[in-house]
């Protein structure tokens, strides 16, 4: 028997033939064969990493038979978008899975299309949703080509609107491990300021990742952060809100030798970078190992256009220093600082808890720096007063 025939039969007796118990037949078995294609194709689904359809031909079948895309797994009760995620030649078509699966709330409302269901697990990740195992999930066997796959899964997501910025907050830290150097580098470029301003768990990124992950993690996270934030020295130096550094953290975690390394990876002894600038200021205590390692840093200037001695001035953090005042030379005790706009005198004298004997030796070195100051001072005051009466004349 052609079933097709038998279709348009029963069409056709519609109206003609006064038998409902027919009709109500009829349903009842076109109720059995619409869930049996549902299964069939939800089945199918499933099994897209052998069968490796083109993508028009999983497009063709979800629109055609759309529940199928609700159909769960018997074994461990996945979707078939959540299968889709764990293979190099599935993982292309999620993006049509998604796109078909919001139409019909597949995962839940909200959920776009099942991105942001929980994929069920029996391991530590079984609160993780399918767009966080997409941005993070590895491929030890396979690499490089599953994490390609994965990031234009991503791009095609992002495309379509289901992957958005906000996403980035809860994906970023998940995917900064070696088998997602792609996807982390991919989110961090659409939202670098999350590298530096976000927190997870109550940490900063990059001390939760010196926490809870590798040191190749680490690495990875540091060298994003110099990309966008080089003059800061990426994250190298960012303060949790204990006060405490990357590095000091690193060094804690992973050892002083394996954490240097770990930077010269990122910063080559030859960099343009104020490395040593930063590291006076924020990781005196480091500053030893800083300066062996980047000693040619010593003569750079940092982005306020300080001197690496004027930084250390600023800071006080020359106490431990025995021959800093003996080797500032004449110009360097007559500069003005950048940022400050004060001489050196002034600046031991006024930083931290300031110190007066400091600041006389200073002084004693060219007397005439406090003539130039109060010049400075009566100038500047002068200045003020009269932008102050050119305001007022224009007010009246």
């Amino acid at each position: 028997m052609d079933l097709n025939v038998a279709m348009d039969t029963v069409i056709n007796l519609e109206g003609k033939l006064n038998d409902q118990a027919f009709f109500d037949d009829i349903n009842k078995f076109a109720r059995t064969m619409m869930n049996g294609f549902t299964q069939a194709t939800g089945k199918a689904l499933h099994r897209l990493k052998k069968s490796k359809p083109s993508e028009d031909t999983v497009k063709q079948m979800v629109e055609g038979i759309p529940y199928s895309l609700t159909y769960k797994r018997a074994a461990n009760q996945r979707l078939p978008i959540q299968s889709a995620v764990w293979d190099t030649d599935s993982i292309k078509y999620l993006p049509i899975l998604a796109k078909e699966g919001i139409k019909h709330n597949v995962g839940g409302r909200d959920k776009r299309g099942g991105l942001l269901a929980v994929v069920p697990s029996g391991n530590d990740h079984n609160y993780w949703n399918t767009l966080q195992l997409l941005a993070s999930a590895p491929d030890p066997s396979n690499v490089i080509p599953f994490d390609t796959a994965c990031l234009n899964a991503m791009k095609e997501l992002r495309k379509a609107g289901l992957l958005v910025k906000t996403d980035i907050k809860y994906l970023l830290c998940l995917a900064c491990h070696p088998a997602a150097r792609m996807r982390f580098e991919y989110l961090a470029g659409w939202d670098s300021d999350s590298l530096m301003a976000r927190t997870h768990k109550g940490l900063p990124y990059a001390h939760h990742i010196i926490k809870y992950e590798s040191l190749a993690s680490f690495t990875m996270y540091l060298r994003a952060s110099l990309k966008y934030y080089p003059r800061q020295i990426g994250c190298l130096f960012l303060k949790d809100n204990d006060g405490k550094t990357a590095i000091k953290r690193a060094i804690k975690n992973h050892g002083r030798d394996k954490t240097f390394k770990a930077i010269q990876e990122c910063i080559p002894t030859d960099t343009t970078l104020p490395i040593l600038h930063h590291a006076a200021k924020n990781a005196p205590e480091y500053f030893n190992e800083f300066s062996v390692r980047y000693p040619s840093a010593i003569y750079l200037r940092d982005e306020n256009g300080r001197s690496f001695k004027q930084v250390k001035l600023a800071a006080s953090t020359y106490e431990s220093d025995c021959l800093f005042f003996l080797t500032l030379s004449d110009d360097e005790i007559a500069e003005v600082d950048p940022v400050t706009k004060q001489y050196p005198f002034l600046t031991a004298a006024t930083a931290g808890t300031g110190n007066l004997l400091t600041a006389y030796f200073l002084l004693s070195k060219n007397p005439s720096l406090l003539d130039r100051y109060r010049e400075q001072v009566t100038r500047e005051r002068t200045e003020e007063q009269e932008g102050a009466s050119t305001k007022k004349r224009a007010r009246e």
